[in-house]
């Protein structure tokens, strides 16, 4: 049996980054790593930020 090794193509929706509705909270994000960094944040406001934000802005928020 072959393994996965990267979360890219044919695997690409097992990636962190995949867009895909999460709700957490009564928040709804775009990907599973939105969700992630905002629950990583004690302020309400602050994971608020990161709901509705697209996969690839999330990480300019997170830092």
């Amino acid at each position: 049996m072959d393994s996965v090794e990267r979360f890219f193509g044919e695997y690409f929706f097992l990636n962190k980054w995949y867009p895909v509705g999460v709700e957490f909270d009564g928040l709804k994000f775009l990907s599973s790593e939105a969700a992630y960094q905002a629950q990583r944040c004690a302020d309400i406001e602050d994971r608020k930020r990161f709901a509705g934000l697209d996969p690839a802005r999330v990480r300019v928020f997170a830092d």
